[in-house]
C-alpha cells in the first residue's frame, strides 16, 4: 500500500470532514476523496514563495501546491476551524517530529476531534533518515517539553539534529550494507554549537526534529503518556516501517471517555525487529531455507514464530 493508500484506509474520508497538515504539494486525501481542509503555518501564496527554487515542489515535474484553507501563522487550528470543529480526522505527514511540545500539541489536536475520531500519522523511522545516529526519544523528554511549555527545539535537540545528520543510503541500510554512514556535511559538530547557541542566547528558531522515534519506540512513549492520561487517545494501528521504506504509520483515536489505564493496556505490540537494524538478506541459498533459517533465529531471540508485522486492536 501507498502512504496515500494507507491514509485513505485509516480515516475513511467520504462523508467525512476533516482536516490534513503540511500537505504542500503532495497531498493524501484529496478534496475529491471528501471534505478535506488543508492547513499549513503559512498562505498558498507565501509558500510558493518560499519553495519558489525547490524543483521537487515548484519545478516542472512538481505537482501544485495545495490551496491552503486555514493558514496558522498567527492563530493556532482551534482558531482557525472555529465553528467547523469538531472533525472527524485529521492527517499529518512527517509532522510530529518537528513539533517541539507533541503532548500539547496532540492535546490541541484532540480538542478539535470528534469522540472516536482519527489522527493519521506518517513518522519516519530514524533507522533510515538522517538521524540514524540519534538516540530515539523517551517519554522524560516529551514530558519535560511539555512541562516547559516548550514552542522551538531546545539547545540540546538542535545541537544533536546537526551533529549527528548522517547520509543515509535508505536501501543499503536495508540490504545489509551502509551501516555507518559518513555524516552529511563538513565541520557538524562546530556548526551544530553555533546554533544550539544561538537557541540558547537569543530564542532563535531553528527547524529541527525535535523527537526521533522507531516504530518499537513509538508505541513504548505513547503508551506511557496514554496512561499518565496526557492525552486522550489510544493507539488504534501502528504499521511498522515497510522493507525499503523509511516511515512508519500510526493511527491514534480520541477515546476521552476512556479510563488512561485501559487506554494504554490496548497499545498494540511489535516485534522488537522493529527496534533493530533489519537483518540483512541471506545470500546464496534458496528462499525456502533462508525463510527457515530466519524464523529459527527468531524463535531463538524471542521464542516465538509469529512473523513481525502490524499491531492493531479494535
Amino acid at each position: 500500500m501507498t502512504p496515500r493508500q494507507r491514509a485513505l484506509h485509516a480515516v475513511t474520508p467520504r462523508g467525512r470532514i476533516g482536516v490534513e497538515l503540511g500537505p504542500l504539494n503532495k497531498p493524501l486525501i484529496l478534496r475529491e476523496d471528501g471534505e478535506v481542509l488543508y492547513a499549513d503555518h503559512r498562505s498558498t501564496e507565501d509558500l510558493r514563495r518560499k519553495y519558489a527554487e525547490h524543483d521537487t515542489v515548484v519545478g516542472a515535474q512538481a505537482s501544485t501546491i495545495v490551496d491552503v484553507d486555514l493558514v496558522l501563522e498567527n492563530q493556532t487550528l482551534p482558531e482557525a476551524l472555529g465553528s467547523r470543529a469538531p472533525v472527524d480526522y485529521v492527517v499529518a505527514s512527517h509532522v510530529l517530529e518537528h513539533i517541539a511540545d507533541p503532548v500539547g500539541w496532540l492535546a490541541e489536536i484532540a480538542g478539535i476531534l470528534r469522540d472516536g475520531g482519527v489522527l493519521f500519522l506518517v513518522v519516519p523511522d530514524k533507522r533510515f533518515t538522517f538521524d540514524f545516529y540519534r538516540t530515539p526519544s523517551t517519554a522524560g523528554d516529551l514530558v519535560a517539553s511539555h512541562l516547559t511549555r516548550a514552542t522551538i527545539g531546545s539547545p540540546a535537540q538542535v545541537f544533536e539534529h546537526v551533529a549527528r545528520a548522517a547520509a543515509v543510503d535508505v536501501p543499503a541500510v536495508w540490504s545489509g550494507r551502509g551501516r555507518t554512514p559518513e555524516p552529511m556535511f563538513d565541520s557538524q559538530l562546530d556548526s551544530a554549537l553555533v546554533h544550539a547557541r544561538g537557541v540558547a542566547d537569543s530564542g532563535f528558531y531553528f527547524d529541527v526534529h525535535c523527537t526521533v522515534y522507531t516504530p518499537v519506540s513509538f508505541l513504548a512513549v505513547f503508551r506511557d503518556l496514554i496512561a499518565l492520561g496526557l492525552i486522550p487517545f489510544e493507539i488504534a494501528e501502528i504499521v511498522p516501517t515497510p522493507r525499503y521504506a523509511l516511515e512508519f504509520y500510526v493511527t491514534l483515536r480520541k477515546r476521552e471517555s476512556l479510563d488512561p489505564a485501559a487506554r494504554a493496556a490496548a497499545t498494540p505490540q511489535l516485534d522488537p525487529v522493529h527496534h533493530e537494524l533489519p537483518e540483512a538478506p541471506v545470500r546464496g541459498m534458496g528462499p525456502r531455507l533462508a525463510a527457515a533459517l530466519r524464523l529459527g533465529y527468531r524463535m531463538l531471540r524471542s521464542g516465538s514464530i509469529r512473523e513481525p508485522g502490524a499491531g492493531r486492536h479494535g
